[in-house]
């Protein structure tokens, strides 16, 4: 997409972005958004809105990044985005993906739905350069998602929260009536053969009745387990376990030795895609 398309799709998502201080609408004054109340955030060149303020929780990283990029490129997670596609309501007109990194899920969603139109929100700006460029109907911006989505009350049609954090109580706010929300979360599962020889985080016992406590008040519509097997390379074994939160505490060079000397490897997807509603 060349920038004055990334601009444009920037201006039509004013219709459904808030100023993330006090949840006024915004309007782009050159390179910068502006709301009523004084607050200004700058548009950066590559046609993204900087609406972060100064989170402590830290976003990925640019090589983060850059492997979630070649491994979701691979298509090992292509029947995620197929059931989290699928679990959309056709009739969504905003689609908004929170925490999105790259904005590979929300181009899927906005693939299978031509009417729609999509923001992709996610705390690192690496991540949020790549969603700018991800789909011609989507826009991007940075925001602290764990402190107030800055999107306008009852704008949004869906969202998509995969593997990211979730907020019940924010969504009930800015989903539209009838609006849903995606949610992918892993279970036990999910790439447990990389525990071993790469040391990764573990899936919680009781993510499940943590996932309903988040989402409240929002209600469990449909829930669908999905689970198969994919045969990962070694370089493709080193970009899912740098891609997530261990790429910020485990060595990258070590990761890439060890996978090397593993050579493939087949692991389990095991995903959880819950579908919630107002």
């Amino acid at each position: 997409m060349s920038a004055p398309e990334r601009l444009a799709a920037l201006d039509a998502a004013l219709g459904v972005l808030a100023c993330p201080v006090c949840l006024r609408p915004l309007e782009r004054d050159g390179g910068a958004l502006r709301c009523a109340a004084g607050h200004a955030f700058d548009v950066a060149r590559q046609g993204y809105a900087a609406l972060a303020t100064g989170s402590a929780v830290p976003g990925d990283t640019a090589p983060m990044v850059r492997a979630r990029i070649e491994f979701l490129a691979a298509g090992h997670y292509a029947r995620v985005a197929a059931a989290v596609a699928a679990a959309v309501p056709r009739a969504s007109g905003w689609i908004a993906d929170l925490a999105s990194g790259p904005g590979t899920y929300l181009a899927a969603v906005l693939d299978a739905r031509p009417g729609a139109r999509g923001v992709a929100l996610d705390a690192a700006a690496p991540a949020v350069r790549a969603a700018a460029a991800a789909h011609p109907r989507a826009a991007a911006a940075t925001a602290d998602l764990r402190s107030r989505v800055p999107l306008r009350t009852a704008s949004i049609d869906a969202a998509l929260i995969v593997f990211g954090p979730r907020d019940g109580a924010e969504l009930d706010r800015v989903l539209a009536q009838g609006g849903a929300a995606v949610v992918v979360v892993p279970e036990p599962a999910h790439l447990a053969a990389l525990r071993g020889p790469f040391g990764t985080l573990g899936v919680a016992p009781d993510k499940e009745r943590r996932l309903l406590d988040r989402m409240r008040p929002l209600r469990l519509e449909s829930d669908e387990r999905l689970r198969y097997p994919i045969v990962l390379p070694s370089d493709d074994l080193a970009r899912v376990v740098l891609m997530g939160p261990n790429g910020h505490h485990l060595d990258h060079d070590d990761v890439r030795t060890t996978a090397a000397a593993l050579g493939p490897l087949e692991v389990e997807v095991a995903v959880r895609v819950a579908r919630f509603t107002r």
